[in-house]
Protein backbone atom coordinates (compact mmCIF):
# COMPACT_ATOMS: atom_id res chain seq x y z
CA UNK A 1 0.00 0.00 0.00
CA UNK A 2 1.09 3.52 -0.57
CA UNK A 3 1.45 6.00 2.27
CA UNK A 4 -1.77 7.64 1.20
CA UNK A 5 -3.78 4.41 1.52
CA UNK A 6 -2.47 3.29 4.92
CA UNK A 7 -5.14 2.86 7.56
CA UNK A 8 -5.34 5.72 10.03
CA UNK A 9 -6.34 3.53 12.98
CA UNK A 10 -5.13 0.08 13.92
CA UNK A 11 -6.74 -2.63 16.03
CA UNK A 12 -5.21 -3.30 19.43
CA UNK A 13 -6.38 -5.98 21.86
CA UNK A 14 -5.81 -5.31 25.55
CA UNK A 15 -6.18 -8.26 27.91
CA UNK A 16 -7.61 -7.03 31.20
CA UNK A 17 -8.70 -9.09 34.19
CA UNK A 18 -12.27 -7.91 33.67
CA UNK A 19 -12.21 -9.08 30.05
CA UNK A 20 -10.62 -8.37 26.71
CA UNK A 21 -10.83 -4.89 25.26
CA UNK A 22 -10.49 -4.11 21.56
CA UNK A 23 -9.36 -0.61 20.69
CA UNK A 24 -8.98 1.15 17.38
CA UNK A 25 -6.47 3.96 17.72
CA UNK A 26 -3.64 5.79 16.02
CA UNK A 27 -0.02 4.77 16.26
CA UNK A 28 0.85 7.12 19.15
CA UNK A 29 -2.01 5.88 21.30
CA UNK A 30 -1.25 2.26 20.49
CA UNK A 31 2.41 2.58 21.43
CA UNK A 32 1.47 4.32 24.69
CA UNK A 33 -1.04 1.56 25.55
CA UNK A 34 1.47 -1.13 24.72
CA UNK A 35 4.03 0.54 26.98
CA UNK A 36 1.54 0.88 29.84
CA UNK A 37 0.09 -2.63 29.59
CA UNK A 38 3.38 -4.62 29.34
CA UNK A 39 4.13 -5.59 32.96
CA UNK A 40 0.71 -4.75 34.32
CA UNK A 41 -0.52 -6.33 37.54
CA UNK A 42 -4.09 -7.39 38.19
CA UNK A 43 -4.79 -4.30 40.27
CA UNK A 44 -3.36 -1.94 37.64
CA UNK A 45 -5.40 -3.67 34.93
CA UNK A 46 -8.65 -3.21 36.83
CA UNK A 47 -7.83 0.43 37.55
CA UNK A 48 -6.97 1.04 33.89
CA UNK A 49 -10.27 -0.46 32.77
CA UNK A 50 -12.17 1.77 35.24
CA UNK A 51 -10.38 4.88 34.01
CA UNK A 52 -10.96 4.00 30.35
CA UNK A 53 -14.65 3.36 31.02
CA UNK A 54 -14.99 6.73 32.79
CA UNK A 55 -13.24 8.52 29.92
CA UNK A 56 -15.56 6.84 27.40
CA UNK A 57 -18.69 7.76 29.35
CA UNK A 58 -17.53 11.36 29.75
CA UNK A 59 -16.89 11.52 26.01
CA UNK A 60 -20.47 10.42 25.37
CA UNK A 61 -21.79 13.11 27.71
CA UNK A 62 -19.60 15.80 26.12
CA UNK A 63 -20.72 14.77 22.64
CA UNK A 64 -24.38 14.96 23.63
CA UNK A 65 -23.87 18.35 25.23
CA UNK A 66 -22.15 19.68 22.11
CA UNK A 67 -25.02 18.52 19.92
CA UNK A 68 -27.63 20.11 22.19
CA UNK A 69 -25.70 23.40 22.27
CA UNK A 70 -25.39 23.46 18.49
CA UNK A 71 -29.09 22.72 18.13
CA UNK A 72 -29.97 25.55 20.51
CA UNK A 73 -27.80 27.97 18.52
CA UNK A 74 -29.48 26.99 15.26
CA UNK A 75 -32.90 27.16 16.88
CA UNK A 76 -32.19 30.67 18.17
CA UNK A 77 -31.15 31.90 14.71
CA UNK A 78 -34.05 30.34 12.81
CA UNK A 79 -37.28 32.27 12.54
CA UNK A 80 -39.92 29.62 12.75
CA UNK A 81 -43.45 30.35 11.64
CA UNK A 82 -46.16 27.75 11.96
CA UNK A 83 -47.60 26.53 8.65
CA UNK A 84 -50.79 28.06 7.30
CA UNK A 85 -52.27 31.51 7.05
CA UNK A 86 -51.65 33.96 9.84
CA UNK A 87 -54.60 34.74 12.05
CA UNK A 88 -56.50 37.93 11.29
CA UNK A 89 -56.04 40.80 13.67
CA UNK A 90 -59.14 41.60 15.75
CA UNK A 91 -60.67 45.01 15.42
CA UNK A 92 -61.57 46.90 18.52
CA UNK A 93 -65.19 48.05 18.40
CA UNK A 94 -64.63 51.33 20.27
Amino acid sequence: MTAKNLPKYKKFDVSLPTGDLTLYAGQKVLSALEEVTTEMTLYEGVRLSEVMKAVYEQGLKDGRRDIIEQFDQIKGKAKYLPPGRPKKARRNSN
